[in-house]
Parts: structure tokens; sequence; C-alpha cells
């Protein structure tokens, strides 16, 4: 199931992108329509997650890039599509992380190639990764693994809010997280190109701050891989 929000003061937009919606074939959405982005805002502080939103920008009560921010505090949230159509804040989107920037009117080919990006970043997002954790069997999303690494013989698995060690061996992870948007930085250590914040020849800094050493040896591919994952999430 693919949770979207639609946000438009117009009620034409709101209308036209839902009639979109129809006439795609093989995905379950549940979907919430508004003009007043404060109402999204309200639906998302009562526990109410949006896998996708598309978001006009200029809106009467508050602007979209208002709303983006707020949508977006305090880690992953949902995959932004502005409508617009207004060309000068391609800027602020790009600094809220907009997943795209879309130019009204929107022809129905445009949306739907959009949509199925979207659709399939939301898919690797969501994909779980299990892991066993002392007596326990534990589902960590992928999307919240900073990266895993080799530590004492075992392995850890650091989250945006924990570290979790077990049994395993790299090898081992990175076939089970091929084509999840991890990649291997050095021998010992696996890291999620989604928290990358900036790298350079010899080091990766995430995220939440930490930097982690990408050996000599890998850095073309590590490269190539955030080249192509960025490529992906754009």
């Amino acid at each position: 199931m693919i949770r979207i929000a639609v946000v438009d003061d117009e009620k034409e937009c709101l209308e036209r992108i839902d009639g979109y919606l129809d006439r795609l074939s093989g995905y379950r959405m549940e979907r919430f329509l508004t003009t007043d982005a404060k109402k999204l805002l309200e639906k998302s502080r009562s526990g109410v997650g949006f896998d996708i939103v598309f978001l006009d920008i200029e809106m009467g009560s508050m602007t979209g890039i208002e709303a983006a921010k707020q949508i977006s505090e305090g880690g992953s949230g949902p995959l932004i599509i502005f409508t617009t159509a207004h060309s000068q804040y391609v800027k602020e989107a790009f600094y809220v992380n907009a997943f795209q920037y879309m130019f009204k009117p929107i022809k129905f080919e445009d949306f739907r190639y959009e949509f199925e990006r979207a659709a399939n970043a939301v898919q690797r997002r969501n994909r779980t990764f299990e892991i066993s954790h002392g007596r326990e069997k534990v589902l960590l999303k992928c999307s919240d693994i900073l990266y895993i690494e080799t530590r004492d013989r075992h392995l850890v698995v650091k989250t945006t809010d924990s570290e979790y060690p077990y049994n395993g061996t790299i090898e081992e992870v990175q076939r089970q997280l091929s084509g999840y948007g991890f990649s291997k930085a050095e021998q010992g250590i696996l890291i999620n190109l989604g928290h990358v914040r900036k790298i350079d020849q010899t080091q990766a800094e995430l995220d939440n701050g930490e930097t982690k050493f990408i050996s000599r040896r890998m850095y073309k591919a590590f490269l190539a891989d955030l080249n192509v994952y960025l490529s992906r999430n754009q």
C-alpha cells in the first residue's frame, strides 16, 4: 500500500492529479486530498505517515516549501514532488530535498513517469532487513540503517537511533542488500548511500555527523554506486 497526499489550493489541479492516479494500474493506494497545507500537517502530526506527497508551492495559508520543511523534520519524511507553475522556487525545493519538481499544466505521461520513479523509491525505502539480536528476531527498515560494519568478530548494524550486534559476514549482507542503495566503502563496512552527506577521496560524511573511511581500492566503485543512487532518487 502506497500512502499518497495531494495538496493544492486549486480544486481543478487537485482533481486532475486524482484523476491521473485513477488511471495508474498495478498499485494499491491510500489517498488524502486537501486544498490546505495545514490539513496535511495535522494528518502527519496525528501519526498518519505518507510515502509520496504531491505539493503545490504557492498557496494561501502556507506555502508548499514551508509545509515540506515541517513534514520532513526528524529524519526520513515522504518523497515530495512539488507541482507549480513558477520556476523561481527550484532552488528552495532543492534545499528541502524534493524528489522532483513538476511544472503545471502537468501531462499524464510525465506524471506517470515520475510517479513510477517515486513508487520504486518507496519500495526500496520500505524494504526490511531481518537480524537475530540476542534471542530476538528484529526487523529493521533499510532506510533507517546508516551502515553495517565488522566490529570485534561480529557485525553491528547502526541505525538512526540505535545499534544492533549480530553474527554474520559483510559478504552475506552485501548479497542480501544488493539493489537497495548500499555500497562497500572498505573491506569491513557497507554504507547506506541515502545517508551520505558528502564524500572526498578518503572518507564519507553521513547525515548523523559520523565519518567513515573509504579505501583507495574501493573509492571509484563507491563513487560510481553513489552516482547511480543519486540519479535514481532525484
